[in-house]
């Protein structure tokens, strides 16, 4: 009678342990995983959150969150409750209804969003030969940068920029791409404030995809200069890139050539800080090319680094290392660092550019 009563239970953990072994099959081949579930099952599967979330102008996933956490520890309380009154046939229970929950939002990730994770790398699709990037390349384009960096700073006065506006022209910008169409799922291309940018700024995050409810998040209290760039690497994960180097390949690229200086200024700056990152181990190295930004495009560095250093604390070491192992997790065993791979994408298209141009 006692397994009867738990037989619904065992069911329901049977299913999503089946379902979840069956996208385990499913993403060992990136290929498969491209034709059907990125740009077919994921395209469609996306109306959903449209529909449900996207016309709410607040934050759906924050509140997601919020509820997750707070069921997570109703659930906790009353597990520890049962054991302390003894009755153990009602703390196995809960147990089994925790072990649902969880396992429900694990297989349900991988279906509304986490799968992209598995698709063919963007190196591929654009054959970009990562691999044979050398360290001269990588210098000669960060020199590049550099100047492009400083002129561009020269005539921008960041203090008279709208992120309001900014929003609109980015979001119309992915919407009508051009350059990564093929890749790029474009049923929902909308970005939100965070319900506290103040909390956010805490787990230093400058923004995020909640891929439960498909949202955009953009923290408003950023430095100005990353804002643009901010924002297209979050809208790049919600047209279906997983990757983080992806993402900010795509935000470089798709700002790089803008007619507006400040989108072109934000590619130039963030690049430059992810090309400069491979020579930290080499101090005279580094600090040589640090010499060349000009005063400019250094007191945003330090704007953004104070910026940062007000909210530095426990909170976001911690959530640092959980992001990490959720990277790691998923299909990017280097961790925060995949973020600084977009370097060897930038010197690589930058290779491919000039073999085109001497052709």
């Amino acid at each position: 009678m006692v397994m009867g009563s738990y037989k619904r239970y065992y069911w329901t953990i049977g299913i999503l342990l089946a379902l979840q072994f069956f996208l385990f099959l499913f993403n060992q081949d990136p290929q498969r995983v491209e034709s059907y579930y990125s740009r077919i099952f994921y395209p469609v599967f996306s109306y959903l959150p449209v529909i449900l979330f996207a016309w709410v102008p607040f934050s759906i996933g924050d509140i997601f969150y919020g509820c997750c956490i707070i069921t997570g520890l109703i659930f906790l309380s009353l597990c520890v409750k049962s054991l302390f009154q003894k009755n153990y046939a009602i703390a196995y229970r809960r147990i089994l209804q925790f072990l649902i929950f969880i396992l429900f939002l694990y297989t349900y990730f991988y279906i509304s969003w986490g799968t992209n994770y598995y698709r063919i790398p963007l190196a591929q699709h654009m054959h970009l030969n990562v691999e044979q990037v050398s360290r001269a390349d990588h210098l000669h384009v960060l020199e590049n940068y550099i100047l492009q960096a400083n002129d561009l700073r020269e005539e921008l006065d960041l203090s008279s920029k709208s992120k309001e506006i900014a929003n609109k022209e980015l979001r119309d910008l992915m919407h009508n791409d051009q350059v990564f169409t093929s890749i790029l799922s474009k049923t929902q291309v909308h970005s939100k404030t965070p319900l506290s940018s103040e909390l956010v700024s805490y787990f230093t995050v400058t923004g995020y995809f909640n891929p439960f409810t498909q949202e955009v998040h953009v923290n408003q209290n950023i430095p100005i200069q990353s804002y643009p760039f901010t924002t297209i690497h979050e809208l790049a994960h919600q047209m279906g890139i997983g990757f983080e180097d992806e993402c900010n390949f795509i935000a470089f690229r798709k700002l790089v050539d803008h007619e507006n200086a400040w989108y072109r200024y934000s590619a130039y700056y963030e690049a430059v800080q992810y090309l400069l990152r491979p020579l930290y181990k080499d101090k005279e190295l580094y600090k040589s090319y640090i010499s060349k930004l000009s005063p400019l495009v250094k007191a945003d560095l330090l704007e953004e680094r104070e910026f940062w250093k007000h909210y530095s604390g426990w909170i976001d070491r911690v959530a640092t290392v959980f992001y990490s192992g959720y990277l790691k997790h998923n299909n990017q065993p280097e961790g925060l660092e995949r973020y600084s791979m977009m370097a060897k994408l930038v010197v690589a298209w930058e290779l491919q550019n000039q073999q085109r141009h001497d052709f």
